[in-house]
């Protein structure tokens, strides 16, 4: 069961963000959100745009969508895997504010020559773009 309580002091606003697998609350800039989002996976907030991102998913070892709200709790994204990869977890680039990182499928019979990749997410589009190989 994914569990996660974590209280952050960022340039003098302290952010609590609590998540378990179906539901995530936090409090940001003085404003309190509680959100259902069943299966979590995996969660992050990205201080620069002000969303917050959540890896959701029945299975713990292979997500299924890729969840971003603002920070006022609206729904921004709901965002499928690659085609031909997996989602592993949310992190940070410097070509993107929210980023993931996914595994190839099959990597055995795959034109890839590395088997995980940063994908960014293009805000105005909605799509995942690949930044390049996860190291």
């Amino acid at each position: 069961m994914f569990k996660s309580f974590r209280k952050k002091l960022i340039k003098g606003l302290l952010i609590m963000f609590f998540t378990n697998e179906t539901k995530t609350s936090w409090e940001i800039n003085d404003i309190e959100v509680s959100i259902n989002v069943d299966h979590i996976v995996n969660a992050k907030y990205y201080e620069n745009s002000g969303l917050v991102a959540y890896l959701a998913g029945q299975n713990p070892h292979n997500p299924e969508r890729l969840v971003v709200f603002n920070v006022a709790g609206k729904e921004i994204f709901d965002i499928g895997k690659p085609n031909g990869y997996l989602y592993i977890y949310l992190s940070s680039h410097p070509k993107a504010e929210v980023v993931v990182v996914c595994g190839v499928v099959d990597i055995e019979n795959s034109n890839e020559s590395w088997s995980d990749f940063y994908f960014g997410l293009n805000q105005e589009t909605g799509k995942l773009e690949k930044l390049g190989v996860a190291r």
